[in-house]
């Protein structure tokens, strides 16, 4: 048997085909040069070939400050002051578990996110949380069973990366059982206002990346900050592109790109640690507030 001969035959082989590769690879990073005037029509085309419904995405790019917050330990100050509920820290993070769950109606089905929450809206607003004014409704993820309120800035820009966040966790009859609150603090603008990549670039970052799965829906697209930088006496905050993925029957996907960079975000440090006790912290809700109501 001529070895040589096979030898050269697979190197050739292989050559050819990683050539192939390459070009495919060349063509579709071409298709969606940001650059390119047609790569809206790409994209789109790129979306609906593989079953990705979104509304209409702009290409306008905004002008959008960084912003910083000063260290504090307001909650963990506040914390005994709540009434009809027990309340204690953990890791800077209040817990709350309520003295009488408060009912939502997820079963009408023409009420919508803001009707649903209304119970909700009229705890906050009636002092049973801390700075409750500083926080407005953002997301409803069902698989989860949690409603999620986050601070924003004077301009309607969320803090989205959980460091300044109310989360409410409802129980199987969709009732709100208890809820967990981070705060960031009063927000300041620093500096002057950075240009920071459209919608269009963010939704086109994340597919090229395959970051968007096939047969799903974009919920959410929103611009939001994140922490970037933590120091002894404060926090400074970047603009980012928030994305909430749906697909049928599954749980939300959330991705996060950088709004000034045009760079995939892993996932924000708060919400990275959050998820990795998610599941601990859902399966033993029910024996934390035992323990809780316990102490008191």
């Amino acid at each position: 048997m001529d070895y040589k001969r096979i030898q050269m035959i697979l190197i050739v082989t292989f050559s050819v085909l990683n050539l192939y590769l390459l070009t495919i690879l060349l063509e579709k990073n071409d298709a969606f040069n940001l650059g390119d005037p047609s790569s809206t029509v790409n994209l789109e085309e790129g979306l609906r070939n593989e079953s990705i419904d979104t509304r209409t995405l702009s290409s306008e790019q905004e002008m959008i400050p960084v912003i910083k917050t000063d260290k504090n330990d307001f909650l963990e100050a506040q914390a005994t002051s709540l009434k009809n509920q027990v309340a204690r820290m953990e890791n800077n993070i209040l817990l709350s578990v309520l003295s009488e769950p408060i009912k939502l109606d997820f079963d009408t089905q023409a009420l919508t996110l803001s009707e649903r929450t209304a119970p909700l809206e009229a705890f906050i607003d009636d002092g049973y949380v801390l700075r409750g004014s500083d926080y407005e409704l953002f997301s409803y993820q069902p698989s989860n069973r949690r409603i999620i309120y986050v601070q924003k800035t004077d301009d309607n820009i969320a803090i989205a990366d959980g460091t300044s966040s109310l989360i409410f966790y409802l129980n199987d009859q969709n009732q709100v059982t208890s809820y967990e609150q981070t705060y960031a603090g009063i927000l300041e603008v620093q500096g002057r206002p950075r240009t920071v990549i459209s919608e269009q670039s963010a939704i086109e970052t994340l597919y090229l990346n395959n970051q968007i799965p096939s047969n799903s829906s974009i919920q959410l697209l929103t611009l939001a900050y994140y922490q970037t930088l933590s120091l002894s006496d404060m926090n400074i905050y970047s603009p980012m592109w928030y994305v909430e993925i749906t697909r049928d029957n599954l749980p939300i996907i959330t991705k996060w790109v950088d709004a000034l960079t045009g760079s995939v975000i892993k996932a924000p440090i708060v919400i990275e640690e959050a998820e990795v006790e998610e599941e601990a912290k859902i399966n033993t809700s029910r024996d934390k507030a035992s323990l809780i109501m316990g102490n008191n």
